[in-house]
């Protein structure tokens, strides 16, 4: 390998694990601005373990607050840039599942509240992970935060488009300084039951 194909390939590997690593210790949260495009993945994982909640529930860490609200479908979304409307379509056989996310900062001091890479979809044996968001004024964005301070936005899963919301889940699994968590949020269809069917849902609301 000469000295051109190694920088090369140096800096593609580099780029490829800058969005890998999950520390989130610079107080960003850039799960949802990944290269390369939509980086929502699936794979097949049985996923087990872990407490539950309700949609609309929220779970108390040691100094954060977090709920999650009822998932929603669209197949289009708009957001302002620079003065004008942009608009963004999920594609053909394909929806976004947005999922609204409420962390606050409970304490009087700096804390790092929950990276969008702490969460994954699941329907069934199938996971997503959060993908692009270009809204900046309504997706939602963890990190350090000062004492008191909350967010609010949205996370966007892409699914296919017979995948509904009452089939959908949400895992949000993290290692802190305070001890490890595995949450799920769950629709009360599937309360009791860790086989998440999908079914048809078209909606075509926008932001």
């Amino acid at each position: 390998m000469n000295r051109r194909t190694f920088l090369t390939t140096a800096a593609v590997a580099s780029t490829g694990l800058a969005g890998c690593t999950a520390s989130g210790d610079d107080g960003g949260d850039s799960g949802d601005l990944k290269l390369g495009g939509q980086p929502t993945k699936t794979v097949s994982s049985k996923m087990t373990g872990g407490e539950e909640m309700a949609f609309g529930e929220t779970y108390e860490l040691p100094q954060v607050t977090l709920s999650l609200d009822e998932p929603r479908t669209k197949k289009r979304y708009t957001w302002s840039k620079d003065g004008e409307t942009q608009q963004a379509e999920a594609g053909e056989g394909k929806q976004w599942v947005v999922v609204p996310v409420h962390t606050k900062n409970t304490t009087n001091r700096t804390v790092r509240l929950p990276l969008t890479q702490n969460f994954l979809g699941v329907v069934g044996d199938i996971v997503f992970h959060p993908g692009r968001n270009k809204s900046v004024s309504a997706k939602y964005i963890g990190g350090k935060v000062e004492g008191g301070e909350e967010r609010r936005g949205d996370m966007m899963f892409l699914t296919p488009s017979d995948v509904s919301s009452e089939s959908f889940s949400v895992l949000y699994e993290e290692a802190r300084t305070s001890g490890e968590y595995k949450v799920w949020w769950k629709s009360p269809t599937q309360s009791g039951s860790s086989d998440n069917s999908s079914s048809t849902n078209d909606s075509n609301s926008s932001n």
